[in-house]
């Protein structure tokens, strides 16, 4: 449908953005970029960040931004999909991920979650 809503962006405040971009790259394979938008004093868009941003098919844009002084967000769930669930797990463990459930068979999937060092939940899913 044209004009329809959807996601294009998710921006998340983490408390160490250099331990998380490090996580977020190792353990689960996204090639952040880092870099600062210092003219913006905007929680959200302005200072340090690393990002990525997919162009194959819809546009979505993901950014890490270092936490400001009143502290990062929390309670945040992001989802990947992966084409093997247990080589992912596999590098996921091995860089440090920690694992809330090891990889186990959903209705959209197989599925295993992890936790960042900021409490967010990162799902990696490897679809039926």
């Amino acid at each position: 449908m044209a004009g329809q809503n959807r996601l294009v962006a998710v921006v998340v405040e983490v408390s160490d953005l250099d331990r998380s971009a490090r996580l977020y790259r190792d353990a689960f394979g996204l090639e952040l970029h880092a870099s600062d938008h210092a003219e913006d004093d905007d929680r959200w868009i302005g200072g340090r960040h690393a990002a990525v941003s997919w162009t194959d098919g819809a546009f979505l844009h993901f950014a890490l931004y270092q936490g400001k002084a009143d502290g990062p967000s929390k309670g945040v769930q992001i989802a990947f999909a992966v084409d093997d669930i247990d080589a992912a797990h596999a590098t996921a463990v091995a860089a440090g991920a920690e694992v809330v459930h090891g990889p186990r068979d959903e209705p959209w999937g197989r599925s295993a979650r992890y936790r960042d060092p900021d409490g967010n939940v990162i799902e990696l899913t490897q679809r039926r």
